[in-house]
């Protein structure tokens, strides 16, 4: 009998299109503490999962841009700053970023009719203001990203998150003021975005360079697609910039992942144009729109990852999950995929319930993703 593949050996054949010895499993756990992610591996809720996931999980080790930046700019004189104010009388804790007299706030106000999220940036012009501070490359230190690369070994492969050319706008306005700007002030939109895109570019090139990951997480497409926006938009605002970004991952030999929560069906054709090394995730009904059958006509034999939705693993039994990843598995055959929830492990604790489904999760996937 061979031996197991290594996670990384297994995903680098996957991603060549090369025959591997089982289904990959991902649970999107990094191998090393993410901010926006629980810290799994010191957390004692997650302490019973630890051993499935040594044995049997595949790991892409996803890291942020390893230098501060406020819209891709390095500039060092932009100051971020947490504050509290008295806003209508209620003291109200205050993000604010500063450059000169610029001065933009985001905070949660108190009013009569209830709570209103105010983002930094409220009018379009602001987004003039922002583009006219002068730009500073946001130099990377990738000392310990090599360190981490060290340690991750053949547990999984290195994963980068640099965003898109949309992820700055998006953090700093409203989604409703994205969705409407769309349509009212789209040529202002392009301007700022086709500056975040030069400046994307050239993080990119650097972690490139470096050979600072193996795969890159493209987040910030599904943005730009339904329903916050009509799929028209989804070609100007998003295959605009990402099928460059895929490209040039590409050209240097490495691989990316996109990363769509939405109506995906509605733009799979746009998916195709910018010709990612896969597609994370794939929602069928009642949350989403598209199967992964559908996915597949489309996108032929780009690699799928799902579709096992996240809240199914809070309400689902360990045999409810058994069936749903089976169902999964099977629909897939016939094309490269990674099973995956849909998200998580954003949870600080776990139930009893959760942990079995997880467990049940990791055994379905082994069972019907061996290859025969």
């Amino acid at each position: 009998m061979k031996p197991a593949m290594t996670s990384r050996e297994r995903l680098l054949r996957l991603f060549a299109n090369q025959e591997t010895d089982r289904t990959p499993i991902w649970l999107l756990y990094p191998y090393h503490r993410l901010g926006c992610y629980t810290d799994v591996y010191n957390n004692p809720y997650y302490k019973p999962l630890l051993p499935y996931i040594e044995k049997y999980c595949d790991t892409f080790d996803r890291r942020g841009y390893p230098a501060a930046h406020f819209c891709f700019n390095g500039n060092q004189d932009i100051k971020q700053e947490t504050m509290t104010e008295n806003i209508n009388g209620v003291p109200t804790e205050v993000r604010r970023i500063k450059y000169g007299n610029l001065c933009m706030r985001k905070f949660v106000e108190t009013t009569a009719a209830g709570k209103i999220i105010r983002h930094y940036v409220d009018d379009p012009v602001q987004l003039k203001d922002i583009a006219a501070i002068p730009y500073i490359f946001p130099l990377p230190d990738f000392t310990k990203i090599e360190t981490e690369k060290q340690e991750l070994g053949d547990k999984g492969l290195t994963m980068l998150d640099l965003g898109d050319a949309l992820t700055p706008l998006y953090q700093i306005v409203s989604a409703e003021n994205f969705a409407i700007w769309s349509l009212t002030d789209y040529d202002a939109m392009l301007e700022f975005t086709d500056l975040m895109y030069k400046r994307c570019m050239a993080m990119y090139k650097a972690c490139l360079e470096k050979n600072a990951a193996d795969v890159y997480f493209i987040v910030g497409t599904e943005f730009a697609g339904p329903p916050l926006l009509p799929p028209a938009k989804f070609s100007g605002l998003c295959v605009r910039y990402v099928k460059g970004i895929a490209d040039l991952i590409r050209s240097y030999g490495k691989y990316s992942i996109v990363h769509y929560h939405g109506n995906l069906y509605h733009v799979l054709d746009g998916m195709k144009e910018i010709n990612p090394d896969g597609l994370h995730t794939i929602e069928a009904p009642p949350v989403g729109n598209c199967t992964i059958t559908q996915a597949r006509e489309v996108l032929e034999n780009m690699i799928l990852i799902g579709n096992i939705q996240y809240d199914d693993l809070r309400s689902q039994t360990p045999e409810g999950m058994d069936v749903m990843v089976k169902a999964a598995m099977e629909e897939a055959q016939g094309g490269r995929f990674i099973l995956s929830p849909t998200a998580g492990p954003y949870e600080e604790t776990l139930t009893d319930r959760q942990i079995k489904n997880y467990i049940a999760f990791i055994e379905a996937g082994i069972k019907y993703g061996k290859k025969k």
